[in-house]
């Protein structure tokens, strides 16, 4: 059976709570370094904003459009999406460089790929549509951008431990 645009956005909003809960682990790991563990809190405050962004976009939804059906691609991410585990992730992660590697392939990854289609097709109003996308590639620039300056390289980023 084919997962209907409405499982998509539920799945979707599963997918950013899952963000933010990766970020408040990260946060919590990092806590001995209190620019780093701000830096992933922020992060995690940015997840949430983008799950309450879902939750809008569905409600402006008819019943019928909620029953249609996704294209195969984006089934298949979401497919991916649900094998991810918060807690193996958070496990992996010794350094700040592991963190970093982590968060890097989540925000380039399936989540937000499925976040792009249901903004890029189902958010009738235009501005509002350009607005999230905006707000989307500031978040995923910002892992690198935002990062304290003694972090920005991977040799510093191994120097620093998660608890």
């Amino acid at each position: 059976m084919a997962i209907t645009i409405q499982q998509a956005n539920i799945e979707a909003i599963q997918a950013e709570k899952a963000a933010e809960d990766f970020y408040l682990g990260l946060a919590f790991k990092f806590r001995a370094e209190p620019e780093v563990a701000a830096f992933w809190q922020q992060f995690a405050t940015e997840e949430a904003k983008h799950a309450e962004w879902l939750k809008d976009m569905i409600g402006h939804l008819d019943k019928q459009e909620l029953e249609k059906p996704v294209n195969t691609q984006t089934e298949q991410m979401i497919y991916k999406i649900g094998l991810l585990s918060v807690e193996k992730l958070l496990a992996s992660v010794h350094d700040l460089e592991d963190a970093f590697k982590i968060a890097t392939s989540l925000e380039n990854g399936e989540t937000n790929t499925v976040f792009c289609f249901l903004i890029n097709n189902f958010e009738v109003d235009g501005h509002i549509r350009d607005f999230l996308l905006a707000q989307l590639a500031q978040h995923i620039s910002r892992l690198s951008t935002n990062l304290p300056l003694p972090c920005r390289n991977p040799t510093s980023r191994q120097a620093i431990s998660a608890l």
